[in-house]
């Protein structure tokens, strides 16, 4: 399966998605993060693991950089890996579209801004393109870096609703029931080489795992949004 995150505003949390998705499923699979972002965050974190001194099992993890042209590699690596995950760059570009062009599912992760709002539209636009080839491509919307202050969760509510008149034009459009709060946890366990799975947190372990799970049911699912 093929997941590609992606969002042409920067500090959206794809890498942080990208990470925990990719660590959250190396217990039971072999799994690989294509790091397509020029910040090379993902590289990062892979070199603080890799120095952790109680060596954490990374058997089942592989981290491979590509610019240029991914499909190739992406050829070769669909018979090898059961989960590729692609993190793509803030920009839309040819290879963010190829990207997306190959994926089972998009992942789009927002926060609940009008200029956040504004870029995904205009990100489902381009999706309208990818789907003339990728006739089954699924969308799946994140709500990430929520503000637990419950003051703020008007912006949240009226960015869901938004979002839902929006399915009404998209096929394939989920939005996603769990939400990712902003928690200083996933910065700390990241500078520590962890997946959020793994870090001293019950409450973004819990959200995470509604994450990825629905993540994984609208993959496998059959119906249209």
């Amino acid at each position: 399966m093929t997941i590609t995150i992606a969002n042409q505003k920067g500090g959206s949390g794809k890498s942080t998605l990208a990470i925990n998705l990719g660590i959250s499923l190396i217990d039971k699979h072999k799994v690989l993060i294509m790091d397509t972002d020029s910040q090379k965050n993902i590289e990062s974190f892979t070199n603080i693991r890799e120095n952790r001194n109680d060596s954490m099992d990374l058997k089942h993890f592989t981290l491979t950089n590509r610019t240029g042209n991914i499909t190739q590699s992406l050829k070769q690596s669909l018979e090898i890996y059961d989960y590729i995950i692609i993190d793509t760059g803030g920009i839309d570009s040819t290879e963010s579209r190829k990207a997306m062009l190959y994926a089972d599912i998009l992942v789009i992760p927002t926060t609940p801004s009008y200029l956040d709002f504004e870029v995904l539209l205009q990100m489902l636009e381009k999706t309208r393109e990818i789907k003339e080839i990728n006739e089954s491509l699924k969308i799946c919307i994140v709500m990430n870096k929520i503000s637990p202050n419950p003051f703020l969760h008007k912006e949240l509510q009226d960015l869901c609703n938004a979002i839902k008149e929006a399915q009404q034009s998209y096929e394939h459009l989920y939005l996603l029931q769990s939400i990712l709060y902003d928690r200083i946890s996933y910065k700390r366990a990241i500078s520590e080489g962890l997946g959020i799975n793994e870090y001293n947190d019950t409450k973004a372990q819990i959200e995470f795992l509604n994450i990825k799970d629905e993540i994984l049911q609208v993959a496998s699912s059959t119906e249209i949004a």
